[in-house]
């Protein structure tokens, strides 16, 4: 953002010019990655042209001139909001959602909306009205999911910067395979206020969903979580916050196996490398003290999962792809806390009752270790069928590699995930300790280069 941000300063180059170049570069790459669902081309450009004729070389605010892509799971005046579904095709938003407010009002030139699977419940983006998304950096394999067009915008250089959600990995995970920075900020940080709900607004989604930025650099995850953040009241979730934070302890645990996560060797030489950068950078990194984290993600499957296979599915099941639908009912189905006559509710309420108890014990634990380095996915960027129609014994296998995402989700703690596939994880509301601690490693990671994908792939 900043080198651009510099030649609208200095005049070397227009906002119209700057989102022409990203413009051109959809056309290159898109076809090849099919990233962007929908675009707002003119309007973007119609935009740029009044910016330059009524600012000039000055820039209006921390995003002015910067193009963005938005998860189709967020309104954008004037473009459909599908969430994946083929029958919302049609469905067109009239007003911005808050999210995409804040980031115009900053002066966002915002270029169209990104590719999710059906109803953003998926590891991968594979939709039932937009197709497949695939990674820029080798389309043979996934992009993850569910923010899976945001991450291949950015990744690919067709995007600045991208705005996705996350109630299960659904921004660290497609950050992680192809290769950006994406951060989940603590549920209420950033509002949620949209015309179109995507699905039904559960206790579930509200504690444990959430929204936040990818991008390229830890500086430009920043600048847009500044924007994006803040109280407002209409949304049931939202906290006033403050930007004092108290200094903190520099001391980080690692997370390995304590989730019952199983991990490739290649993702543990990664997180070993992240922990000599952290050490590098002044941090006191221990290993083999982390409380035993099993049953949060298990937690987060049985309240999650009997949201979606008892509340979401009777509604919109049918209105999903049969690999989207099978993958709700495989794996969630294994959690989900049901019987024939319906909704356990006296299990239902008992895991949130548990829930609560584990967060008291993590709580007291991040007072010693306020930050916690982990692997996002047990593997490497997986081929683009890895999820797909998988029987029972298959979907657990591959529940059991994504353990060290959901115990995130379930305490709403805020994550950023790091290019090479590695998570930060601080405590709730304490952002500012993640970005720290991402800005310590990001030299020792090296530059995000921009992926250009082989049409031959």
């Amino acid at each position: 953002m900043a080198q651009l941000r510099a030649l609208i300063r200095s005049g070397e180059a227009t906002r119209r010019q700057i989102v022409q170049a990203h413009l051109a570069r959809i056309a290159e790459i898109d076809p090849i990655v099919n990233a962007f669902i929908e675009l707002r081309g003119d309007a973007a450009l119609a935009e740029a042209d009044a910016a330059d004729a009524r600012q000039g070389r000055v820039l209006a605010g921390p995003l002015d001139g910067i193009p963005f892509s938005i998860k189709d799971s967020y309104g954008v005046a004037g473009l459909s909001r599908t969430d994946g579904l083929a029958i919302n095709a049609d469905r067109r938003s009239v007003i911005d959602d808050s999210v995409v407010a804040r980031l115009r009002a900053a002066g966002a030139l915002i270029l169209g909306h990104g590719n999710v699977p059906d109803l953003c419940v998926r590891w991968n983006t594979i939709s039932g009205v937009h197709g497949t998304t695939r990674n820029p950096r080798d389309p043979v394999r996934t992009v993850g999911g569910s923010s899976g067009g945001e991450a291949a915008s950015v990744a690919a250089g067709m995007a600045v910067a991208a705005i996705g959600q996350d109630l299960g990995g659904s921004i660290r995970v497609p950050a992680s395979f192809c290769g950006v920075y994406g951060i989940r900020t603590t549920p209420g940080v950033v509002p949620n206020l949209g015309e179109y709900p995507a699905f039904p607004h559960t206790p579930g989604v509200q504690a444990m969903g959430t929204i936040g930025p990818l991008a390229r650099t830890v500086a430009d995850l920043e600048t847009v979580s500044a924007v994006i953040r803040g109280h407002e009241p209409a949304d049931v979730v939202s906290v006033p916050i403050t930007d004092d934070v108290p200094s903190f302890r520099k001391r980080v645990a690692v997370l390995r196996g304590e989730t019952g996560a199983v991990l490739e060797p290649e993702i543990e030489r990664r997180l070993d490398e992240t922990v000599e950068l952290l050490r590098e950078a002044g941090y006191e990194v221990v290993d083999g003290v982390m409380p035993d984290l099993r049953r949060a993600s298990e937690l987060w499957a049985e309240l999650t999962g009997t949201d979606l296979v008892r509340v979401m599915l009777p509604r919109l099941g049918d209105l999903m792809i049969e690999s989207g639908r099978q993958h709700v009912q495989q794996m969630f189905g294994q959690f989900e806390l049901g019987t024939a006559a319906g909704v356990d509710l006296g299990a239902y309420n008992d895991a949130w009752i548990e829930r609560t108890a584990l967060y008291e014990t993590w709580a007291r634990f991040a007072e010693e270790y306020p930050l916690v380095v982990a692997p996002v996915a047990g593997m490497p960027t997986p081929l683009l069928d890895f999820d797909s129609m998988l029987d029972a014994d298959a979907t657990m296998r591959l529940f059991d590699q994504m353990r060290c995402v959901p115990w995130v989700n379930l305490f709403g703690l805020p994550a950023l995930a790091l290019p090479n596939g590695i998570q930060l994880v601080g405590r709730r509301f304490r952002e500012a300790e993640v970005f720290a601690a991402a800005r310590a490693v990001e030299p020792g990671l090296g530059p995000v280069r921009i992926a250009t994908p082989d049409a031959s792939s």
